[in-house]
């Protein structure tokens, strides 16, 4: 009888894992339930892969982390942010760079600018614009 209660509650526990790194950031983000088959849940997974190939972070869960963090403090001084447009703000900052990037730093500029009363594409074009400047992009 033990032996069946601890397959049940491992069966239980790998369902309730099954929920994704893009699902649950969305979740998060939208600050509502989402189907793992939504387009909202999707466009997070594709930022995400996205944000692996110029970002020098070992897992999607790292990412996610970050930008989960830079979202809340955009929020905690009264701008809108969801997480989704933070890691696809990093993703164009970077496009074209030359190697991975530390998105850590990236995302901080990010936020601080979206804090100064930046918009989303006013941070991203002040981005790309710095890193043109360093060299990271052409």
């Amino acid at each position: 009888m033990k032996v069946l209660f601890f397959i049940l509650a491992s069966l239980c526990s790998m369902a309730a894992s099954a929920e994704t790194v893009a699902e649950k950031l969305t979740t998060l983000s939208l600050d509502r339930t989402v189907k793992s088959s939504s387009p909202e849940v999707a466009r997070t997974q594709a930022a995400l892969t996205r944000g692996l190939t110029v970002c020098s972070v070992e897992n999607e869960e790292k990412l996610a982390n970050i930008a989960w963090f830079i979202t809340k403090k955009i929020r905690a001084e009264g701008h809108y942010a969801e997480a989704t447009d933070v890691i696809e703000g990093a993703n164009a900052v970077l496009l074209g760079a030359k190697t991975k990037q530390d998105c850590a730093e990236l995302l901080s500029l990010y936020a601080v600018n979206r804090i100064q009363g930046s918009t989303h594409s006013d941070a991203v074009a002040g981005g790309r614009g710095l890193y043109r400047a360093t060299g990271v992009i052409n």
